[in-house]
């Protein structure tokens, strides 16, 4: 009842603090460069105003998005990995930081992650911890939580996934964080490595905390058998932490935000139903974002509210540039890997899609049994599926640091395609 309370309180709080569309986007007009260049006079109707778009946000400096108003007031930066070819910028005041801390707060699974801690306060943070602001915020929500971390981070010469191993091993963590691809290497080298602590280190595991990587609702249950832990994985972005992962299986879209869909002409669909995701946080005043064309390819959904209250669900299908056209309907790595993680737990995959045939290889890794998958692509696809199982670090060198961005999983190689791999992964 007290968590039910505080959850209350907290989004109640954030719709107090939440301006309204219109206000936060003269806001945006009035204290920063970019938004005063690309509108050109003060805003009066919100609908008619154009898209941010990261074509136009490349070609900006940084502090041109930077409130003239907050700009002595922020103490981080961040920026996203920079697909467009060139990476979003994003500043954080010292209260819009705790924006991950806030969450966890407000999340149904709070309860379960102090329990946790409480009994083991080690957790081992595998998150980047470079110009992405995912690993900092992690490490500040768990330490707010009463955590002790350690930052390891990945995708490093200093933290390698050997490395990392190793510390999971030593300190036996309660916690994980990191993207689900850096987090089953992980454990496989611990298996390998040292097979006489790999019990012991899953008998202390309980929760990971997964993000920065779309991974399926039905990925997510897999990992979650096979290890017998909590896996919470969030969907967010370097402009904020607009979902919240809630145990009735979805994902819900906070109160901070205000959600838009549009089609592949960018013409306005509505607030629910499938198409690019623009979003406008309406609290984050240090560097606003409105009517900003994040771009994946999303479904949007009002249901009746879920045990915990929440009614407006968000499904993540991956980024609208890799959308693949089939039957006049756009599919995406998430439509894929919902339907692959049904029949077992894999590792990484490749799909290929050419004119007459789909050629898919996936790595084993858990338990798995394929009868009736192939059908079942072939039902989507319309033509003959060619399926391979192969070795678990065929597709992704486990050993080695990633130097990529695991999201290029399905790739169109029909002579007529509209999809557009992006300059940087």
């Amino acid at each position: 009842m007290k968590d039910k309370i505080k959850r209350k309180a907290l989004l109640w709080l954030l719709k107090i603090k939440a301006l309204k569309p219109l206000e936060m986007a003269k806001y945006a007009y009035f204290n920063t460069n970019f938004y005063k260049n690309l509108y050109g006079k003060e805003p009066f109707d919100f609908k008619s105003l154009p898209l941010a778009k990261k074509e136009a946000i490349k070609e900006a400096s940084p502090y041109d998005l930077l409130s003239k108003r907050l700009k002595n007031k922020v103490i981080w930066y961040g920026e996203t990995t920079g697909s467009s070819g060139s990476p979003t910028p994003s500043f954080y005041t010292e209260k819009e930081f705790m924006g991950a801390y806030l969450l966890s707060l407000i999340s149904p699974y709070n309860k379960a992650l102090k329990e946790i801690i409480r009994e083991n306060r080690t957790s081992v943070n595998g998150l980047t911890l470079e110009f992405t602001i995912a690993g900092a915020s992690f490490a500040d929500l768990l330490v707010k939580n009463g955590a002790l971390v350690c930052n390891v981070g990945s995708r490093s010469t200093i933290g390698p996934p050997e490395r990392i191993a190793r510390a999971i091993t030593r300190l036996k963590p309660s916690i994980i964080c990191g993207t689900p691809i850096d987090f089953l290497s992980w454990m496989w080298i611990i298996k390998e490595d040292y097979p006489k602590e790999y019990d012991s280190v899953l008998k202390n595991l309980k929760l990971l905390l997964s993000t920065a990587e779309l991974c399926s609702d039905s990925r997510v249950l897999r990992i979650k058998e096979h290890f017998g832990i909590t896996h919470i994985n969030t969907y967010a972005t370097v402009e904020g932490f607009f979902t919240l992962t809630c145990p009735c299986g979805n994902k819900h879209i906070l109160p901070a935000y205000y959600c838009e869909l549009f089609d592949e002409n960018l013409e306005y669909i509505g607030e629910t139903g499938k198409g690019r995701l623009v979003i406008t946080n309406l609290v984050k005043r240090s560097t606003p974002f409105v009517r900003y064309l994040l771009d994946d390819l999303v479904t949007i959904e009002e249901t009746k509210p879920c045990p915990y209250g929440f009614s407006k669900n968000i499904i993540p299908h991956g980024r609208y540039e890799l959308s693949i056209k089939i039957k006049e309907s756009l599919y995406n790595v998430g439509d894929i890997e919902e339907i692959l993680f049904e029949y077992g737990l894999f590792g990484d995959y490749s799909i290929s899609l050419f004119n007459d045939y789909v050629n898919v290889e996936i790595e084993e890794y858990g338990s798995y049994k394929i009868d009736g998958l192939e059908e079942e692509l072939f039902n989507l696809f319309g033509i003959p599926c060619k399926i391979k199982i192969v070795e678990w670090g065929s597709l992704t060198p486990y050993r080695e640091i990633r130097k990529t961005k695991p999201i290029l999983k399905f790739i169109d190689q029909r002579r007529e395609k509209t999809q557009k791999i992006p300059e940087v992964l």
